[in-house]
């Protein structure tokens, strides 16, 4: 259970320091909250924005759209974070906007594909 659990709470911030201690796994722990929080938002932002005319869809402003959008962060966000955290050591900007515009372009992508197979294979 604890490699489980591993596997969706360590990206591995901070990882060149050598301390450690309660107020480093509190860093840790709160970035790792953030860029969760972030990513969940940028699916759920895209969730409620109509492309390609932009505009905001208030129907899908609904608890199930914001859970649906936390379950597929959990999906996403451990393997992309990691390998952010290999090329910045210390956790910056850099992992909170590439949280949220990763689940924003990846809902986006993934809906345009998904739209374009479907027509494909109905022929």
């Amino acid at each position: 259970m604890s490699r489980f659990l591993t596997y969706f709470t360590n990206f591995e911030f901070y990882w060149d320091r050598r301390t450690y201690g309660a107020s480093l796994q509190k860093k840790r722990k709160a970035w790792t909250l953030v860029v969760y929080i972030l990513l969940s938002l940028g699916i759920f932002s895209r969730q409620i924005t109509a492309f390609p005319k932009v505009d905001i869809n208030i129907a899908n402003v609904r608890a199930p759209v914001l859970a649906a959008s936390f379950i597929i962060g959990l999906a996403l966000l451990p393997p992309v974070m990691r390998w952010i955290s290999k090329k910045v050591k210390q956790p910056k900007w850099e992992h909170a906007l590439s949280a949220f515009s990763i689940g924003f372009f990846i809902d986006l992508s993934s809906h345009i594909l998904i739209s374009k197979v479907f027509t494909l294979l109905r022929w």
